[in-house]
């Protein structure tokens, strides 16, 4: 690839994603192939094991936040879209709060039936991303409604934390969120953190 002065210092930060991803996940490989062979190996002490997974845990996590990184680069470039089509807020937001994972986290207002043009797929990782985001320590739930205009939907997220929805702006969220905005605005829509809720709208079905 030829680099000139001219190119788009945002669009080379895209294009070098992709292969930062490729370049980390080699040293993680073996701190997490060393780290599960400790784990599954001869018996150890309490203390060692305890650090010997919080290793695994550790490099899981990284993977993860690897995968995030990596389909953020993707999107951003162009090299992966949504798959758009019809579909059903209300079953989205039901299947996220049936998880395991989700049970009192979600106070749901049952809004009427309407459908909003997205990827159900990458919807339902947005919103589970946000969830996940803004559910930082036990006892935080999240009431979510929507609403909808000729045109567009409004589903929105509100914690019932004081933690300050200014810092899910861009340049301070985490990983997730921020992967959750770019999914929401590659789909045709928009994200709004501030205030104290995050805001995301869909073009109507």
């Amino acid at each position: 690839m030829t680099v000139t002065r001219s190119q788009d210092p945002q669009e080379l930060l895209r294009l070098s994603i992709g292969p930062a991803c490729h370049e980390l996940r080699s040293p993680l490989a073996v701190v997490y192939g060393f780290a599960r062979m400790l784990e599954t190996g001869d018996e150890q002490d309490p203390t060692t094991a305890k650090y010997v997974a919080q290793i695994v845990r550790g490099a899981e996590r990284l993977d993860a936040l690897l995968d995030d990184l990596a389909k953020l680069g993707r999107i951003a470039s162009g090299r992966l879209n949504p798959q758009l089509e019809s579909v059903e807020l209300r079953a989205i937001v039901a299947g996220i709060a049936e998880k395991d994972e989700n049970v009192g986290r979600l106070r749901v207002d049952a809004g009427s039936g309407v459908h909003v043009k997205a990827d159900p797929v990458w919807l339902g990782a947005a919103i589970q991303a946000i969830v996940d985001g803004l559910v930082f320590e036990e006892g935080i739930d999240i009431q979510v409604s929507w609403r909808h205009e000729q045109h567009e939907v409004h589903l929105q997220l509100v914690p019932n934390s004081s933690f300050p929805m200014i810092d899910v702006e861009p340049e301070k969220s985490g990983l997730g969120i921020a992967l959750a905005r770019v999914r929401v605005i590659a789909m045709g829509g928009s994200f709004d953190g501030s205030g104290d809720r995050i805001t995301l709208t869909l073009p109507h079905a």
